[in-house]
């Protein structure tokens, strides 16, 4: 069968999104390319259990002490030199460093989001657009998983006449580990959710307003917090004598992220800016409400079923809230349309659709590489 390289190497960082992505996209693949293709995963050779399959085929990536002809070396065009060739390569991500050195083989790039013209100074965006339009040149097709992304795409990157194909991600509880563990952090009491680095795009800081406003409840913001902007948050916790009921566990267990999912009266997502927003449809399959501003992708992902906060001052994000809450507790079914919309995108689906835009590019003609 046709071999396909699929670059997984992100799964050395299982827990953060691109490692998720990987994660679900190479299980759903192998589940779903037999008798299609032989799908090759470029991985750390330690991380192909992941897979959960006795056997499976692996370009190896090593430690970058190790094996210098597989080390990154500028430029990127000169990777993985001493790969044999394959019919075709999907870069899963936009930031990789792994390219085939055959200039034959099609590529499929994904691009996850352009969040960084929302992040980096002027210069660091030019370096960044010039970067990526490198890898865009060397493409054949480019995947996104929201409309969103795909049209900051074509307005910040020279597309020409390539393919954009929208793919969403899929949510897979399942693989959650549901427990009735409460996690030892969250003393008693009725609380509300947020998962995500603890970011400035995140824009969680606008949530302490929220909670001086409900008083009823405790916020759990789960996610890493090693950087300026999440000392500045504690500490304007600490200011506004919240300690008590804002709590920053920093990174959660699967187990714990699933039962803070389940348990919680609502989930909320005050972020700037997403290429996807994966945790919304995570909230929503276990039932829970979901407010989230209507930055970007959000509305796509929430669809007509989220709260969604158009500004950010306390006396609008309360308002939305209660309202939003209103309306959830109102509703018995409300919980049921909510599993029933995350439903929507699983990996399974993403999985076949990602097979299937494999086999039409190799079916079609070469695409001429830039100069």
């Amino acid at each position: 069968m046709t071999s396909v390289v699929i670059d997984t190497e992100r799964m050395r960082m299982l827990h953060c999104g691109l490692g998720q992505f990987c994660l679900h996209l190479g299980r759903g693949i192998i589940d779903g390319a037999e008798g299609h293709l032989s799908p090759v995963f470029l991985m750390h050779p330690e991380h192909a259990n992941y897979f959960g399959r006795a056997a499976i085929s692996v370009l190896p990536v090593r430690r970058w002490n190790t094996e210098p002809y597989q080390r990154f070396v500028r430029p990127w065009t000169r990777l993985l030199t001493s790969a044999p060739s394959y019919a075709l390569w999907h870069t899963t991500h936009q930031d990789s460093k792994f390219l085939p050195a055959d200039p034959s083989v099609p590529v499929i790039l994904t691009i996850h989001d352009l969040n960084f013209l929302r992040e980096k100074s002027p210069a660091s965006i030019n370096r960044r657009i010039r970067r990526l339009q490198k890898k865009v040149d060397r493409a054949s097709v480019i995947t996104t998983a929201s409309h969103h992304a795909a049209k900051e795409i074509r307005e910040q990157l020279a597309v020409g006449d390539r393919q954009i194909a929208i793919i969403p991600h899929g949510v897979c509880v399942d693989s959650m580990e549901v427990t009735h563990q409460k996690p030892s952090f969250l003393p008693p009491g009725r609380f509300l959710f947020t998962i995500g680095d603890v970011t400035r795009k995140k824009n969680f800081h606008v949530l302490l307003d929220l909670m001086e406003k409900v008083p009823d409840y405790r916020l759990v913001i789960a996610g890493q917090r090693s950087n300026e902007y999440a000392t500045n948050m504690e500490r304007d916790i600490i200011r506004r004598s919240l300690k008590h009921r804002v709590i920053l566990p920093g990174t959660v267990s699967n187990a714990d992220r699933a039962w803070l999912y389940q348990h919680c009266d609502a989930f909320l997502f005050p972020s700037t800016s997403e290429g996807f927003g994966l945790p919304v449809i995570e909230a929503m399959s276990f039932g829970r409400p979901v407010f989230c501003s209507d930055a970007t992708s959000l509305p796509e992902v929430g669809g007509s079923l989220a709260f969604y906060w158009r500004q950010f001052d306390a006396d609008h994000l309360a308002n939305v809230f209660v309202q939003g809450m209103k309306t959830f507790t109102s509703d018995p079914c409300y919980g049921d349309k909510l599993r029933s919309h995350a439903a929507e995108f699983c990996w399974e689906s993403a999985a076949k659709k990602y097979i299937l835009l494999y086999e039409n590019i190799m079916q079609s003609p070469p695409r001429r590489q830039a100069a």
